[in-house]
């Protein structure tokens, strides 16, 4: 059985203030999020005659689950596959965690050459920049070599880095050494050393992009989660005001914060998953990249926005914005701190 993630579960719509514990999060998540609570809406999709049909795969590094309802279940089989189709793209345009993929070409040629990427990649890699400036550079798409110096893509890091060894990595580090050019269809890192990592983006792209496939599909009810990055298409049933999701408060584990889905997405960023234990210090994976150091402000961020993009992109800004940073970003519908 898949594992679930471990920062969000999906409701029955019409329960947002329950609990669940740790257990019975982890046996009942149904279409969803890994295994529990949706048992009131398959009753409901049976009782209608919709196929719900439901795939999970490991993508992007992590894993994904798609659902898609339908009268008619070969149509809705068709779609997940198109779905699935569309994430393997951007897994070969923006993965970092393969060699072939177009991202880590332009990694390979920094501080020498341009590299050709798709038209999306431009557009991905333009946005996670306008948010760096928006975020006074405390978010970078850039961050690469900090990620790869606190051990992260690699086994062997075993000593916290000392302050002349991260001084370097922040030299290799900055948005505006992002070289963008759309009429060329290339894109170029200005320094020796320099590396893009858009996990703080990517995923949310190839969630927008597999609901875009659902809907050309023919599909109006369904769900797309890759990696905790979560979009509710249409409702789950007539009677529901969207897919309810609920956010898992990272130390007792039960649900502190449920948001309804409708045509919407929710990304939850925090440290309590990826870290690394260097030298005995735990390292979060989510950094400023102003002081070359982990942000640990808060125990979670996650956010409510219009698309799959601007919420991953903008649950990492927010936590390490915090509050009163995290004003007025675009597509944002509402945002939730824990800690």
């Amino acid at each position: 059985m898949i594992q679930p993630d471990a920062r969000h579960s999906v409701l029955p719509a019409e329960a947002p203030g329950f609990t669940l514990s740790r257990r019975r999060f982890l046996t009942g998540l149904g279409v969803m999020a890994g295994a529990g609570a949706l048992a009131p809406l398959l009753g409901r999709i049976e009782a209608e005659s919709i196929a719900t049909v439901e795939v999970s795969r490991p993508v992007l590094g992590t894993w994904a689950r798609i659902v898609a309802r339908d009268g008619d279940r070969a149509r809705a089989t068709r779609a997940v596959e198109r779905a699935y189709a569309a994430i393997a793209r951007v897994d070969a345009q923006m993965s970092i965690h393969r060699a072939d993929s177009q991202i880590a070409r332009v990694n390979a040629a920094a501080g020498s050459a341009a590299a050709p990427v798709d038209p999306e990649v431009i557009g991905v890699v333009a946005r996670a920049c306008r948010a760096a400036e928006r975020s006074g550079g405390i978010y970078d798409p850039s961050i690469l070599p900090l990620m790869r110096l606190y051990g992260f893509y690699r086994d062997d890091a075993s000593r916290y880095p000392g302050d002349r060894a991260i001084a370097r990595a922040l030299e290799a580090v900055g948005w505006r050494g992002i070289a963008v050019d759309p009429a060329r269809g290339t894109l170029a890192l200005a320094r020796a050393g320099a590396g893009i990592d858009l996990g703080s983006i990517g995923k949310g792209w190839a969630v927008d992009r597999a609901a875009e496939e659902l809907r050309r599909a023919g599909i109006r009810s369904g769900l797309v989660d890759i990696g905790g990055n979560v979009y509710g298409l249409g409702v789950p049933d007539d009677r529901a005001a969207g897919w309810s999701v609920g956010v898992l408060h990272p130390k007792t584990k039960q649900v502190d914060r449920v948001f309804v889905l409708r045509d919407a997405a929710v990304a939850t960023s925090g440290n309590h998953e990826q870290y690394k234990r260097l030298a005995g210090i735990r390292v979060g994976h989510l950094f400023d990249a102003r002081r070359g150091r982990p942000a640990d402000g808060h125990l979670s961020a996650s956010v409510q926005a219009e698309s799959g993009v601007a919420s991953d992109v903008g649950s990492t800004t927010a936590f390490l914005l915090g509050p009163s940073g995290f004003t007025g970003w675009p597509g944002v519908q509402a945002a939730h701190f824990i800690g």
